[in-house]
């Protein structure tokens, strides 16, 4: 995009990016404290940066509604330390809508949690809209790999704390007690496939009426066959190729029909929910899901011994792992006391706060000095902090692309016809890549 972002309004293209943002963490109720935001995005209280006193106030956007809780203990930590600052904490249903509607009015929040790698985020980066942080000390803890990925333009904008990663969530026990080896390639995914099916036991669980989580899983998957899968996507839409061409599209839709011979009789009237009881109640042994859905399954049965292993790459190449930053936070260019927004970084990204928050939130953390003890998650923590990685092709594609992508998805899955879908991939690239700079 390459329209500035203006004093009173935003391109509608700027404000589809942002609401085009991926699956995050899994959907949860949001919650206010202290200051609650309208559909219309007003501020219930002073729209400005306040201080009463001697006393700074600032504003701590959080989109990830999932972590208000964490969030209302990790702010009372730091007022307690720090007596002079309060910290409100603003969390409203779709926080996405109501951030662009205020930074269409150019009422921005002193501090807001973001997603660096998005294209949105990015070009908040590029106009200036963030602050430059790239001098601060606490940046140092972050791990060089995460650190480099999340500048923009060789300048650092936020503090990133955790990433999320997407991946194969296995039962060990099930895996044990049935003498099944986990797999690491694609052929052993489906011998293991076959060896539970054998025993009477659905070997993975599907979600497929969830138009959402069906996109996703193609996109991570996608993803795996060509980590630089969007340079493909480009190529179909300025139409300097076809996906009949291109071995990648083909490849996904044969390995996502082959993979439904192994879930639920009817796996388009499962949707996510029905998919993690499979899981939880021990009826099927694999689901294909985000870091994220760890602690929804071990709610529902916090006896389960699962863990997330790398999904296989279908070509038989190595595979690496689709991730995203998930939690990270900026301090924006209009927070009017700067150095107790710093302050609040600093202590967010030291040892016990990141410790905490990696302890309690769950996700694999990005900070040197946290002892990451999540045993489900442990091995893709060590090759996340490796860079055994890639980033989400969604972090890169057009909004509303994957949105689009999900008819045509569930429609293939429904008739088996590969060449539709092929047909139906290339008009969707073309709409979305066509014009794409």
């Amino acid at each position: 995009m390459k329209k500035r972002i203006g004093v009173f309004a935003l391109s509608l293209g700027l404000v589809c990016s942002l609401l085009a943002g991926c699956g995050k963490s899994e959907p949860a109720p949001a919650k206010s404290t202290e200051e609650t935001v309208t559909a219309a995005g007003e501020t219930a209280k002073a729209k400005e940066t306040k201080a009463e006193g001697d006393r700074v106030t600032l504003e701590l956007y959080l989109q990830k509604t999932n972590v208000v809780d964490v969030f209302q203990e990790l702010t009372t930590r730091f007022e307690e330390q720090n007596p002079g600052i309060k910290i409100e904490l603003t969390s409203v249903p779709d926080p996405e809508t109501a951030l662009v509607t205020r930074i269409a009015s150019n009422d921005y929040p002193d501090i807001v949690t973001i997603w660096p790698a998005e294209k949105f985020y990015r070009d908040l980066m590029r106009d200036g809209a963030l602050m430059d942080i790239s001098d601060q000390a606490f940046l140092n803890d972050v791990a060089d790999e995460t650190r480099e990925i999340a500048k923009y333009d060789g300048k650092d904008y936020a503090l990133s704390m955790t990433m999320s990663a997407y991946g194969l969530i296995v039962n060990n026990k099930l895996f044990e007690d049935n003498g099944i080896e986990k797999p690491q390639t694609w052929d052993e995914l489906i011998a293991a496939a076959e060896a539970f099916q054998a025993k009477g036991i659905q070997p993975f669980a599907f979600y497929d009426k969830s138009t959402e989580q069906l996109g996703q899983m193609a996109e991570r998957l996608i993803g795996v066959i060509n980590n630089d899968i969007t340079s493909q996507f480009e190529k179909v839409g300025k139409k300097e190729t076809t996906w009949e061409n291109e071995k990648e599209m083909k490849v996904l839709a044969d390995a996502m029909l082959k993979l439904r011979q192994y879930g639920q009789k009817d796996t388009l009237g499962a949707g996510y929910e029905d998919a993690f009881n499979d899981i939880a109640t021990e009826k099927a042994a694999m689901i294909f899901y985000g870091s994220w859905g760890i602690q929804t399954i071990l709610n529902l049965n916090p006896n389960l011994d699962i863990e997330m292993i790398t999904i296989p790459n279908p070509t038989g190449e190595a595979s690496k792992i689709p991730a995203s930053i998930d939690t990270a936070l900026s301090i924006t260019e209009s927070c009017k006391n700067k150095e107790a927004a710093l302050k609040f970084l600093e202590f967010m990204g030291s040892k016990e706060t990141a410790q905490y928050y990696a302890d309690t939130e769950k996700n694999p953390s990005v900070i040197k000095t946290v002892d990451y003890k999540r045993p489900q998650l442990q091995t893709m923590s060590e090759k996340l902090k490796a860079g055994d990685m890639f980033f989400s092709p969604s972090v890169y594609w057009p909004a509303g692309f994957r949105k689009s992508w999900e008819a045509p998805l569930q429609q293939m899955i429904l008739s088996k016809d590969v060449d539709a879908f092929l047909k139906d991939s290339d008009s969707i690239s073309i709409e979305y890549f066509e014009n794409e700079q």
